[in-house]
């Protein structure tokens, strides 16, 4: 939501005048009442993306179009990186590096195989890794907490692995988050030791086939892995 513990600078652009709320497709300029409503549609709208598991590649392009989904009812600018500088205790990447930095982290995801064939605590420090990285990035206005754990629980899936931020604590992912910031993990793996899971190699291959399509470099990764898999 559009709380007064970020630090805001030239933020007329996304807020009602002298104010912290955000300006939003409902027109509400009550924080709290902007708050429960983004709260019920956010809700909704996650659901479904986890019962209906939003197509992309496990890229940049992908996490964006999940924000949009997720937040297009209440703002302008879903699916789009904020314009602003943003901090919460320590300053998150400044936006005019955003695209080039979240580039760089996507494209270390492709040469790390979308994680796909690790062990389950490499994955752990991977997944704590990716997702330090992204909330360091924090590419969007608002939302991004959502957004990331979306993505992670799809990149998870893909990797072979079931997460589940249920079970976390708002106070465990903030400290964690913290942490990560400053390139301390040890917070975050130990959440994620508590939240994942492995799946079987059916359901793993039915999940990466489901978001993409034919020919997908996604699909490229997990079948020449699967094939040394057989063979070795």
């Amino acid at each position: 939501m559009a709380n007064s513990y970020y630090e805001y600078k030239g933020d007329n652009y996304y807020c009602y005048p002298n104010s912290f709320i955000l300006k939003n497709k409902l027109n509400i300029k009550s924080e709290t009442l902007l708050e429960e409503a983004e709260r019920q549609i956010t809700a909704v709208k996650i659901l479904d993306l986890k019962m209906n598991p939003m197509k992309g590649d496990l890229n940049f392009e992908h996490l964006l179009n999940i924000h949009k989904y997720i937040f297009d009812d209440i703002y302008e600018w879903a699916g789009k990186t904020r314009s602003v500088n943003i901090s919460k205790g320590s300053r998150f990447c400044n936006y005019a590096f955003i695209n080039n930095i979240a580039n760089e982290t996507f494209s270390e995801l492709h040469n790390d195989n979308y994680l796909i064939g690790l062990t389950e605590e490499e994955m752990i420090a991977k997944l704590s890794c990716y997702l330090g990285e992204l909330n360091a990035i924090h590419p969007f206005r608002e939302g991004n907490g959502r957004t990331q754990r979306v993505f992670i629980e799809y990149l998870a899936y893909a990797a072979g692995y079931y997460v589940d931020f249920s079970k976390v604590s708002s106070n465990e992912m903030i400290e964690a988050s913290a942490d990560s910031f400053l390139c301390d993990y040890r917070k975050m793996k130990s959440l994620f030791h508590n939240i994942i899971d492995k799946i079987p190699i059916t359901e793993q291959e039915n999940f990466i086939k489901s978001i993409t399509s034919k020919g997908s470099i996604l699909i490229k990764t997990f079948d020449y892995w699967k094939n040394n898999k057989a063979s070795s």
